[in-house]
């Protein structure tokens, strides 16, 4: 597949395993655009890019995408005309593409703007930019997280896979329910054989554990990563690799 490109990839079966359905997840995703200022390419036919949109607000309540409209204001109707429009957008190393209908002029804070419909389901690609490992049990480390926004409470999960990108943890609703998009700070991140430190977490993915019902595999992404951090990062996995060896 060719997700680095900044064109659509096409319908397969192959693809459908990249789909999110969920919600939240996609309202989270696409708050990550708009968040980061990201630009998201438009098409009307997939074969070449109609213009760049630049997402102004993810409005869940109303169910909306508002995008500024595009100084030209030629192009405009033809946006709202066109039966359907793919989007395409990169966060980091992540390819998001969906589709929508029915966009409709609108206005946003006295501005110009195009709105369509939070989509349904939403393509999520990632291309794996950095080593990850999954640390055994005897090298696991361990993610305590902050709750109810206290410093001194945590709940300590453990880290189901790690890279210098980010991590994945395995938590409990019960004790901690992770919320796609959402920035959690102050969290002790502990590298057996390397050090502990304090990171920032932005949660990217929430998803379901095949072998443990009850339990959720949280992806997350660093934030504001110093250099000491990912120094630190390298050297645990390359220990975690040198044991798996």
């Amino acid at each position: 597949m060719g997700m680095t490109t900044p064109f659509p990839e096409p319908d397969s079966p192959e693809l459908r395993r990249f789909v999110v359905q969920s919600r939240a997840e996609i309202v989270g995703l696409l708050r990550g655009v708009q968040d980061r200022g990201v630009p998201m390419n438009v098409f009307i036919d997939v074969s070449s890019a109609f213009g760049v949109l630049a997402l102004l607000r993810v409005d869940e309540g109303a169910g909306a995408l508002v995008f500024a409209s595009p100084a030209d204001a030629s192009l405009p109707p033809r946006l709202i005309e066109a039966p359907s429009l793919t989007f395409v957008g990169f966060v980091d190393a992540v390819k998001l593409q969906f589709e929508a209908s029915g966009a409709a002029a609108s206005n946003h804070l006295g501005r110009a703007t195009v709105t369509v419909p939070i989509p349904a389901e939403l393509i999520r690609l990632q291309r794996r930019a950095a080593a990850r490992v999954r640390p055994a049990a005897a090298r696991g480390a361990v993610c305590r997280v902050p709750l109810g926004g206290s410093p001194d409470q945590h709940e300590a999960l453990r880290v189901l896979d790690i890279s210098t990108g980010g991590l994945a943890v395995l938590a409990y609703p019960e004790r901690f329910e992770p919320v796609v998009g959402a920035q959690i700070d102050g969290c002790r991140l502990d590298l057996p054989g390397v050090g502990g430190t304090v990171v920032s977490l932005r949660v990217r993915h929430v998803g379901p554990l095949p072998t443990d019902v009850s339990a959720r595999c949280c992806g997350c992404e660093f934030v504001h990563m110093a250099p000491a951090l990912r120094t630190m990062l390298e050297r645990y996995i390359a220990l975690t690799e040198e044991t798996a060896g």
